[in-house]
């Protein structure tokens, strides 16, 4: 049996990190068996969050930083052959939020990111193909 590692899928996140809090949002998840089908989860939570934070200031500078990395195909064929080849991929932009309750403007980081799952090759035979 070999000792080697194998990728089991793809983790993608879409997370907003408080800067000033130092909390974390986990806004939405997905395992995907491809880094294709990951890139293509992304792009479509970048849409997602820019059509959240809108075009009016002051987030549209951090919606515009998503929906120019949705639209830019060149880099994401970078990002895909990253990915593919075992490195972590991710798009971030920071910008001001309001959080209830606290009554202040703090700064945000948006994260978008996948990474490949490896696992031992000791342990695929025990767990069930995606």
């Amino acid at each position: 049996m070999s000792a080697g590692r194998y990728v089991d899928g793809y983790w993608c996140e879409a997370v907003a990190r408080s800067v000033d809090l130092t909390d974390t949002w986990r806004l939405s998840t997905q395992r995907t068996h491809s880094p294709e089908h990951a890139l293509a989860w992304l792009r479509e939570q970048a849409l997602r969050l820019a059509d959240a934070l809108g075009h009016e200031p002051p987030f549209g500078a951090t919606a515009d930083v998503f929906r120019e990395w949705a639209a830019d195909h060149a880099h994401q064929r970078i990002q895909l052959t990253a990915l593919a080849n075992g490195q972590p991929i991710s798009a971030n932009a920071c910008g001001p939020d309001r959080i209830h309750g606290q009554g202040r403007d703090i700064k945000v980081l948006y994260s978008l990111s996948a990474r490949p799952i490896h696992r031992d090759a000791t342990t695929r035979r025990l767990l069930p193909a995606i």
